[in-house]
C-alpha cells in the first residue's frame, strides 16, 4: 500500500507541479505570463482523453502491465518536459504526460479495490486522495526549493520524472504473479460494450458523484491564491501558510472520511462532509472573518474539498464487477479530469478582476460549490438503491 501511495503522490505532483512554477516557466521560455496556465489545462484535458483511451484498451493488459506502462510513460514525459527547449515542445510533453496520468490513477485504484476487502476499502482509497494533500504540503514547497537553488524550473520536472522511473522496478516486482499461476484470460472491450457499461444506472450515478466533486473543487481551489492576496489581504508568507495548513489538514480529513465511510456508511459520511463544506466555504467567502482567522479558514477550504473527493472516489469503487474494474476506473479518471477542466473554465466566466484588485464573483462560486455538495448525499442514496438491482 505504501508503494501505491508513492505512485499516487508522483501522479498528483504531475498535475500540480506547474502551480508554483508557472511564472518561472513563462519568463524563461519567453511567453506571456497568462500562457503558463496552459501547462496545467492541457495536462488535465489529456488525462481525461487518456482515461477514455484506457477504458477501451487497458482491459487487454494485466494490472502489472497497465500500472508499470503508465508510470514509465509519465516518468519519461516528465523528463521531456524538463528538457523542453521551447514552450510548444513543453506543451506537447505535458499532453503526452497527461495521456499517461489518466490510466495510471485508474490502475492504482483498480489494484487497491482488487486487493483490499470491502469493509476497509474506503480507508485505502483515502490514501490515494490524500496524496494531493501531501503534494501541497511537501511536494510543491520542495519543487520551489529545487527551482530556487538547483537549476531553475527544469530541475523539479527532471526530479519528478526520475522519481517516477525509480518506482517502476518495485512496482513490477510487487505485481509479479505467484509462481505457477496461469495468465488470466483478459476480455476485450468494444465501443459497444463500453457504451453499455457507461449507460448502466449505477455507472452514471457513480460518475455523477465524481463529476460533481471534481467540478465543484476546481470552481474554488485555483482561485484561492488570488482571493487571499487581493480580497482578504493575506501576505505572500500567509499564502504559503494557507497551502501548508490545507495540505496538512487534507491528510487528516481524507483519512477520517475514508474511515467514516467504512464504519458508519457512505450516506452519513457524505452528510458530514456536506455540512463541513457548507460551514467552511460559507465562512471563507460569504462572511466577514476576523483577519486572524482568514489564513486557517482558507486552508480548511482545501482540506474539505479533498474530503468531498474521498466520498466520490470511495463510492465509485462499488460500481464495477472485478472484470470491469479497470475499464470503469478509466472512465472515472476521464470524468475527473474533464469535470475539473469544466469547473476551472466555468470559474473564469464568472470571476472578474475588481477595480481595486482582487476578484469579484467568488461568492457565487462558493454558493454553487455548496449546492453541488448537497447533491452528493442524494446520489449516494440512489447508488445504494441501484446497486442491489444489478
Amino acid at each position: 500500500m505504501a508503494l501505491l501511495g508513492a505512485i499516487a503522490f508522483v501522479s498528483a505532483m504531475g498535475a500540480t507541479i506547474v502551480f508554483p512554477l508557472g511564472p518561472f516557466v513563462a519568463r524563461d521560455l519567453g511567453v506571456p505570463l497568462e500562457w503558463a496556465a496552459l501547462t496545467s489545462s492541457v495536462f488535465t484535458a489529456s488525462a481525461g482523453v487518456g482515461g477514455l483511451i484506457g477504458a477501451l484498451f487497458l482491459s487487454r493488459f494485466s494490472r502489472r502491465a497497465s500500472l508499470v506502462g503508465s508510470l514509465g510513460g509519465l516518468g519519461l514525459f516528465m523528463l521531456a518536459t524538463g528538457a523542453a527547449p521551447d514552450f510548444v515542445t513543453m506543451l506537447g510533453a505535458r499532453v503526452l504526460a497527461g495521456l499517461c496520468a489518466g490510466p495510471l490513477m485508474a490502475a492504482v485504484l483498480t489494484i487497491i479495490v482488487d486487493a483490499v476487502p470491502e469493509e476497509r476499502r474506503n480507508r485505502a482509497v483515502s490514501t490515494v486522495t490524500g496524496s494531493y494533500g501531501l503534494a501541497l504540503v511537501l511536494g510543491l514547497p520542495f519543487a520551489l526549493f529545487l527551482s530556487g537553488h538547483l537549476g531553475g524550473w527544469r530541475t523539479p520536472f527532471l526530479a519528478l520524472g526520475a522519481g517516477c522511473l525509480a518506482l517502476v522496478p518495485p512496482a513490477w516486482r510487487m505485481l509479479a504473479p505467484p509462481p505457477g499461476s496461469q495468465p488470466a484470460i483478459l476480455p476485450r472491450v468494444t465501443p459497444q460494450a463500453l457504451l453499455r457499461l457507461l449507460l448502466r444506472p449505477e455507472s452514471l450515478t457513480g460518475l455523477g458523484l465524481i463529476a460533481g466533486a471534481s467540478f465543484a473543487t476546481l470552481l474554488i481551489s485555483p482561485n484561492i491564491s488570488a482571493f487571499a492576496l487581493g480580497n482578504a489581504g493575506v501576505s505572500e508568507s500567509g499564502l504559503r501558510l494557507i497551502f501548508l495548513i490545507g495540505g496538512g489538514l487534507a491528510l487528516l480529513t481524507t483519512r477520517l472520511t475514508g474511515w467514516a465511510m467504512d464504519r458508519i456508511g457512505p450516506l452519513p459520511a457524505s452528510l458530514c462532509v456536506g455540512t463541513a463544506i457548507t460551514l467552511v466555504i460559507g465562512a471563507a467567502f460569504l462572511a466577514r472573518l476576523p483577519q486572524a482567522l482568514v489564513v486557517p479558514v482558507l486552508g480548511m477550504v482545501l482540506a474539505v474539498q479533498l474530503a468531498r473527493s474521498t466520498v466520490a472516489q470511495g463510492s465509485a469503487t462499488r460500481v464495477a464487477s472485478p472484470a470491469e474494474r479497470i475499464t470503469y476506473q478509466c472512465l472515472v479518471a476521464a470524468c475527473t479530469s474533464l469535470a475539473q477542466a469544466l469547473g476551472a473554465g466555468f470559474s473564469t466566466l464568472v470571476l472578474r478582476e475588481a477595480p481595486g484588485g482582487g476578484l469579484w464573483g467568488m461568492e457565487w462560486l462558493a454558493l454553487l460549490s455548496i449546492l453541488v455538495a448537497w447533491t452528493a448525499p442524494v446520489l449516494v442514496v440512489v447508488l445504494g438503491r441501484v446497486l442491489p438491482a444489478r
